[in-house]
């Protein structure tokens, strides 16, 4: 597999495990395979405050990754941006 390939599928690896946190922070209202990666967490209501501290806590005890909450509204706001983090940081 080209290097290319191989950084895909672990950013496409990598989204999934978070699809499934941010679906697991839902409660049940959301499934993982609903959660599109290029959407805005909070636009899109995958995210509300509280979950979003939930969410950014687990990234950073999990991936070792600190994202700031004002980050995921102005820049790191899907879940495809924070998988690049932390590949970035990996």
């Amino acid at each position: 597999m080209a290097m290319e390939q191989r950084v895909a599928a672990a950013e496409d690896e990598l989204i999934g495990a978070l699809c499934a946190v941010v679906a697991e922070l839902s409660e049940g209202k959301l499934a993982a395979a609903q959660i599109e990666p290029d959407a805005h967490l909070f636009d899109y209501g995958y995210v509300n405050s509280l979950s979003a501290v939930m969410f950014l806590a687990h990234v950073s005890e999990r991936y070792g990754v600190e994202i700031e909450d004002v980050e995921l509204i102005e820049e790191v706001t899907t879940l495809r941006a924070v998988a690049r983090r932390i590949q970035a940081a990996g």
